[in-house]
C-alpha cells in the first residue's frame, strides 16, 4: 500500500505520527510539501506567492508516486489552500481516495465532507483508523464502517462514531521525524517539537480542545501522557539519529503530574541531556516544578495568559486563573532563574481599552522575557463564536465562512479595515505590549498613561514588531529562533531555483 500526505509550511507531529504507524505495519509513505513561501504569517506577498507556489511540481510528484491513498493534514488557516489543491489533484487522479484529517475537519466534517474533491474525514485521532482503511484497500473490501472516518459514496455520507481512545500512548511507534527532514531545512532536525502527553484539563473557549473533548466524551481520558522511559528512549534516538540540539515540548501543559516530573527530570537530564522549552499553567506551577524543570535543561517556560482582565479571562475565556496566581507564577519563575513568555490575545469579545491596560499594567509587573501577541483567532464551533456574536464581532455569515475556513485573522492587525467603527486593538497596542520586556518599567507606565504615546505606538508601522522579537531573542540567548527562520526561506529559495535550474538543462 502507497500513502502520499500532503502538508504545508511546517512539520506535522500528526502525519508523523500516523507515518510511523503506517511503516511499521510495511505500508510505503511519501510526504508532498508546499513550503508556503511568501503566504505565511510573517511574511506576506501574493505576487511572490504565486511565483514560488510549488504547486505544479507537487501535482506532478503526486501522479508519479501513483498512491493508493492521498492524506491532507489541515487547520483552519490552511483549509482552502489544501482543498484548492486538492480540487487539482482529483482532475487528475479521479480514483484515488482523498482523506482529510487535522483540527479544522475534525471540528466541521459535515462541512468537508460535502466538498466533491474529498472522499473521506479523519475525526479526531487516525493512527488506528487509517491502518483499517490501508488494510481494507489492500484486501479489495470497500469498508465503510471504520470508526472515526466518515465515507461518502456518491450523495451518500457513511457517519462512522469515533473509537475509544488509546490510553497508551507507548504502544505507538515514535512519530516519523525522518518523513519531514528528507525535505525541511537542518535547522528541524537540529530544534525539534515533540509530546510527550495528548489533551488538555482545561476547557479555554477560543481551543479546539473544548470541542475535541466533547466528541470523545464517554470514549476515555482525554489527557494521557507517555511513560517517562519511552520519552527518554524516543528524545535519545532523536538525538543521535538527527543531531537534535533542541526540544520543544508541544504539551498543552507540560509535565502537570508532578511526579511525572520528578521522575523524568532526572532520567532526562541523564541520558538527553538536552536545553528545551515547555508550556505550563499559572495554576499548575509551583516553585518545586520550576526547580525541577531547570534542573532537568528547560530553558523557556511558556505561559498563555490571553487577557491580563480577570472578568474578561472568566466571563469569556473560561479561564479562572487569578492575577495574583500569574503574578506568583512570574515569581517563581524569577526567583528558579527559569526564563518565560507569555502569550496575549487582541479584539477578544467585550474586552474595552481599559482591560487591554490592565494586560499591559499586569506584564510590566511579571516582567517575562518575551511577550507574543495575537488577533483573536476563531475556530469553527468554539465557544467563543457566541461570544462573538452576542458582542456583534461576528454575523452568522462570519461563522459560516471560519466553518469553510475563509475568514482568518492572524497576527494583521487588519480587522479595521472590515468595519470602521470596529477597534483594532492589535493596530493600537501590540507594538507596546511585545516591547515591554525591552523598556524600563518606569517608561512602560509613561506611556500607558499617556493617550498621546499609546496613539504614537499604535501609528508605527507593524514591521517593527518582529524587529522588537528578534531583538529579545537575541537577547535571552535564543537567537537560534530567528536565525531558523531565515534559514528557512533561504533554503526553499534556493531549492526553488535549483529546481528551476535543472529543469532548463534536462
Amino acid at each position: 500500500m502507497r500513502i502520499a500526505f500532503v502538508c504545508a509550511e511546517d512539520e506535522s507531529l500528526g502525519i508523523g505520527y500516523l507515518s510511523g504507524c503506517l511503516k511499521k505495519a510495511g505500508h510505503e509513505v511519501f510526504l508532498v510539501f508546499e513550503p508556503m513561501q511568501f503566504r505565511r504569517a510573517y511574511l506576506r506577498n501574493q505576487f511572490l506567492a504565486k511565483i514560488f507556489s510549488r504547486e505544479k511540481e507537487n501535482l506532478e510528484k503526486i501522479v508519479s508516486l501513483e498512491p493508493d491513498i492521498i492524506g491532507f493534514s489541515c487547520v483552519t488557516a490552511n483549509f482552502q489552500w489544501a482543498l484548492s489543491f486538492s480540487k487539482k489533484i482529483k482532475k487528475v487522479l479521479k480514483e484515488t481516495p482523498i482523506l482529510f484529517g487535522g483540527v479544522h475537519p475534525t471540528l466541521v466534517p459535515e462541512v468537508v465532507i460535502k466538498e466533491p474533491s474529498i472522499d473521506i474525514v479523519c475525526i479526531g485521532e487516525g493512527e488506528e483508523a487509517i491502518l483499517e482503511l490501508a488494510d481494507s484497500i489492500d484486501k479489495n473490501e470497500g469498508r465503510k464502517d471504520i470508526k472515526n472516518f466518515w465515507f461518502k459514496k456518491g450523495k451518500r455520507v457513511f457517519k462512522n462514531p469515533p473509537r475509544q481512545l488509546k490510553t497508551n500512548l507507548d504502544s505507538y511507534p515514535p512519530p516519523d521525524k525522518e518523513l519531514f527532514y528528507e525535505q525541511l531545512p537542518p535547522s528541524y532536525k537540529e530544534n525539534t517539537s515533540y509530546l510527550s502527553s495528548r489533551g488538555c484539563p482545561y476547557n479555554c473557549t477560543y481551543c479546539g480542545n473544548e470541542q475535541k473533548r466533547k466528541i470523545y466524551q464517554g470514549l476515555g481520558p482525554f489527557v494521557r501522557q507517555k511513560k517517562v522511559e519511552n520519552v527518554v528512549k524516543e528524545l535519545t534516538l532523536f538525538k543521535k539519529k538527527f543531531g537534535t540540539k533542541q526540544i520543544l515540548f508541544g504539551d498543552d501543559i507540560f509535565a502537570i503530574n508532578k511526579q511525572w516530573l520528578k521522575d523524568f527530570a532526572p532520567k532526562y537530564k541523564q541520558e538527553v541531556g538536552l536545553p528545551f522549552s515547555c508550556f505550563i499553567h499559572p495554576k499548575v506551577f509551583d516553585f518545586e516544578r520550576a526547580k525541577i524543570l531547570k534542573k532537568a535543561g528547560c530553558t523557556y517556560a511558556w505561559f498563555g495568559i490571553q487577557s491580563g482582565s480577570e472578568r474578561i479571562r472568566k466571563t469569556v475565556l473560561d479561564r479562572f486563573e487569578t492575577n495574583e496566581e500569574i503574578i506568583n507564577a512570574a515569581e517563581i519563575c524569577h526567583r528558579a532563574g527559569l526564563k518565560f513568555m507569555v502569550d496575549h490575545i487582541f479584539d477578544i469579545p467585550f474586552e474595552s481599552d481599559k482591560e487591554v491596560l490592565e494586560a499591559i499594567s499586569l506584564y510590566n509587573k511579571i516582567r517575562p522575557d518575551m511577550i507574543n501577541c495575537y488577533n483573536l483567532l476563531y475556530f469553527p464551533k468554539s465557544k467563543i463564536l457566541q461570544h462573538g456574536l452576542k458582542a456583534g464581532k461576528l454575523s452568522i455569515k462570519d461563522v459560516e465562512k471560519i466553518n469553510r475556513g475563509l475568514e482568518i485573522v492572524y497576527q494583521s492587525g487588519v480587522l479595521s479595515k472590515k468595519n470602521k467603527e470596529a477597534r483594532d486593538y492589535y493596530r493600537r497596542y501590540a507594538l507596546l505590549t511585545v516591547s515591554i520586556p525591552l523598556l524600563p518599567s518606569w517608561a512602560v507606565n509613561k506611556i500607558k498613561g499617556s493617550p498621546k504615546l499609546i496613539n504614537l505606538f499604535g501609528e508605527l508601522p507593524l514591521f517593527l514588531i518582529p524587529i522588537v522579537k528578534v531583538i529579545l531573542d537575541v537577547k535571552t540567548g535564543f537567537g537560534f529562533i530567528p536565525l531558523a527562520v531565515i534559514e528557512t526561506e533561504f533554503f526553499f529559495t534556493r531549492r526553488f531555483f535549483k529546481d528551476k535550474f535543472n529543469k532548463l538543462f534536462t
